[in-house]
């Protein structure tokens, strides 16, 4: 008897763990979309939609630069296996007063896939995303495309449970967060201390989450918010590669204002801000920026 009532409380511990990971988890996938093929995805179909507005910086060799940023996501989970989807990132850029061989609209329209295999606490997971990134002039005449308007974004990420309270996560990723398309080793630990805090500390990206009540939960985490676009001049004469470095550190608060509807507002801080720009008369230039603040707001619908 003795036995079976310290397997049943276990059970329900292990219980409690599995749905307090699962709801840090959702709130990881609000922050990140489904353009990170690197985080875990989430394990349910959803559509997000994500507004980023950050504050003019001061740049090298020019007056300011501004970026607003939108994002969208449509993923679909199709059965416990394979999860789909599509996502597009709309990135503006506005450089004061110089002039570059792209009028600073560029376009990232990706197709994640998924697939994994899970086995008790353990899993591995293959993920693919062929994506176009252009400017706006590239995207709209498909004859201008070239070897340098597609990328791959990839994973192959291993998971093993260390405890009823940490799960680790190992493997290579290929993406542009770093600037540049590069491949890259990821690894991670997701520690769950309580029920109410998470912690999933590793490269290329750290994070801690809050649940502070069953529908406001807050996370601050650290992750390289890079990318790279192939870029033509107004004519489609000239061509080069627009680089965008930097580092992210950002606040943001969830509320689950319906079972099926999550707000989300942001606040964060980019820092180590370089640009790799090719000028409009030909002359390729590396440029750095101040630090500058971005404001974000969010919402998801799962279905």
């Amino acid at each position: 008897m003795i036995q079976d009532a310290t397997l049943s409380a276990v059970s329900r511990s292990t219980g409690r763990f599995a749905i307090g990971l699962g709801a840090f988890l959702s709130c990881l996938s609000i922050s990140y979309g489904a353009a990170d093929v690197c985080a875990q995805p989430a394990d349910y179909s959803y559509v997000y939609f994500g507004y980023y507005d950050h504050e003019e910086a001061n740049v090298s060799q020019v007056d300011s630069v501004d970026l607003r940023v939108t994002r969208f996501d449509l993923q679909y989970a199709a059965g416990e296996s394979w999860t789909y989807g599509v996502g597009h990132r709309y990135d503006k850029f506005d450089f004061d007063p110089l002039e570059l061989q792209t009028n600073g609209h560029l376009h990232t329209l990706f197709f994640p896939m998924h697939w994994h295999n899970r086995s008790g606490g353990n899993g591995f997971r293959i993920s693919a995303a062929p994506a176009l990134t252009a400017s706006s002039n590239v995207i709209k005449e498909p004859d201008e495309y070239s070897s340098d308007t597609f990328h791959l974004l990839a994973a192959l990420i291993w998971s093993r449970q260390l405890s009823d309270q940490a799960t680790l996560r190992y493997g290579l990723c290929g993406d542009t967060r770093f600037g540049e398309y590069e491949l890259y080793p990821s690894i991670s630990v997701a520690w769950q201390p309580h029920p109410d805090w998470m912690l999933e500390l590793g490269f290329p990206s750290t994070k801690v989450s809050y649940q502070a009540t069953r529908s406001i939960g807050s996370s601050l985490r650290l992750a390289p918010d890079g990318n790279e676009w192939y870029v033509k001049d107004k004519g489609l004469e000239q061509d080069s590669q627009f680089v965008y470095e930097a580092l992210l550190a950002e606040w943001a608060v969830n509320w689950e204002a319906h079972p099926k509807l999550t707000f989300t507002a942001s606040v964060g801080r980019q820092f180590d801000i370089d640009y790799e720009v090719t000028l409009i008369d030909g002359i390729a230039t590396r440029l750095s920026a101040d630090s500058t603040t971005r404001f974000g707001a969010a919402l998801k619908w799962r279905f």
